[in-house]
């Protein structure tokens, strides 16, 4: 567990040291708006096109092999936008990092997954979630800080040697004996795990979960800048308001496993979203810094119980045959929510203004919490 949530850490801290630096690199290029939005977007495009056939691969070939490809993947991404000098190195750089950003996220998920203690995978996918959480809170202001005193090539740079770091994943056991004997006899064919996990209507409620909470939570890198800037918050007020949004996502993961060993799923669900929802409808209501962080704190409570809630739902649901492929489908939703949110909300804030793109999110969890309920109450 502990070179899994390693793995995890290294990779966040890449991943969120590199990503935010993307448009600002492609802008040095020289590109326009469209072409910088593209190259973006050119991250998420082989993830949400392959993530449920990667899922199905990982419970064939065993996650072992899948995190050392990622690694791999992920070295050459670094290496990528190390030589990159015009957008057709840099396109293709950012659709094979995607690739290794997928193969990590599904098979380091499909691992813990697979264990057969209840309390052990709760544990596990709180680890994951706490690394990724400190990784992402760290990596963006390292990468700034490192870009301020240098160049983009000592960052990416720093991102190969932080790469290389992943392959510390070869020392990861291949097998379980306990949980995985006879597993192979017993699994299913890709066609019966996809028809399955559809026609789970338990399952289709946590999956409409994770697509709202991330849906909502994208607004964080779209229009809550915006939103507080509106407000007349000064730069240094929208960056440690953010930053609380980061600190309170962090502090509940630290306890998340213990949390989920003691509530319900389904009341954890509700907190969470009830959470989210009221965050996110709060937010442009008010013009006060401290009240605004109150909410920013409400917010980042209910996402950072949302996931590893999520990871821990869909492996309760699905068993070990086929867990890689429901992660998969999982990591599927979380890709389409954060394509799909920015354009949406920003229809909405063309159409009709900032709060508006906020209450209809907040409509739409809304929504879907009925939606959950109705799915949650029937049987599968």
């Amino acid at each position: 567990m502990r070179l899994i949530a390693f793995a995890y850490l290294v990779h966040f801290l890449r991943h969120g040291m590199v990503f935010p630096l993307i448009p600002l690199f492609a802008q040095r290029m020289g590109y326009s708006g469209a072409v910088i939005g593209a190259a973006v977007s050119a991250f998420s495009l082989l993830s949400l096109l392959a993530a449920v056939p990667v899922g199905g691969l990982s419970d064939r070939i065993g996650t072992r092999s899948m995190l050392l490809l990622s690694a791999l993947f992920n070295c050459l991404y670094s290496l990528m936008l190390l030589l990159a000098d015009t957008i057709w190195l840099l396109i293709p750089a950012q659709m094979l990092g995607g690739l290794g950003f997928l193969l990590l996220i599904v098979s380091s998920q499909t691992w813990v997954s697979e264990h057969p203690e209840t309390v052990i995978r709760e544990r596990g996918f709180g680890f994951l979630s706490l690394a990724s959480a400190a990784g992402q809170t760290i990596g963006p202001f390292l990468g700034g800080f490192v870009l301020s005193r240098t160049s983009f090539s000592a960052v990416f740079g720093l991102a190969v040697f932080l790469s290389l770091l992943g392959f510390s994943i070869a020392g990861l056991r291949t097998k379980r004996q306990e949980s995985l004997q006879g597993r192979e006899s017993s699994r299913v064919s890709f066609q019966e795990a996809v028809a399955w996990v559809v026609s789970d209507r338990k399952m289709c409620a946590v999956l409409i979960f994770t697509f709202v909470s991330v849906f909502a939570v994208s607004l964080r890198s779209s229009f809550v800048p915006v939103l507080f800037q509106s407000r007349g918050f000064d730069e240094s007020s929208i960056g440690l308001l953010l930053s609380v949004f980061a600190f309170s996502m962090t502090v509940i993961r630290v306890f998340i496993g213990r949390i989920m060993g003691r509530f319900a799923r389904a009341s954890l669900l509700v907190l969470a979203l009830g959470c989210i929802c009221v965050g996110t409808a709060a937010l442009p209501a008010t013009t006060v810094v401290w009240v605004t962080a109150g909410i920013m704190l409400l917010f980042g409570m209910g996402f950072g119980i949302s996931q590893p809630l999520s990871m821990v739902m869909v492996s309760d649901r699905a068993g070990s045959s086929s867990s890689g492929l429901a992660m998969g489908i999982r990591f599927s939703m979380i890709t389409l929510a954060t394509l799909l949110s920015p354009v949406l909300s920003g229809l909405v804030v063309d159409a009709y203004g900032l709060n508006a793109a906020f209450y209809s999110v907040a409509g739409l969890l809304i929504i879907a919490g009925f939606l959950i309920w109705f799915f949650a109450r029937r049987r599968a």
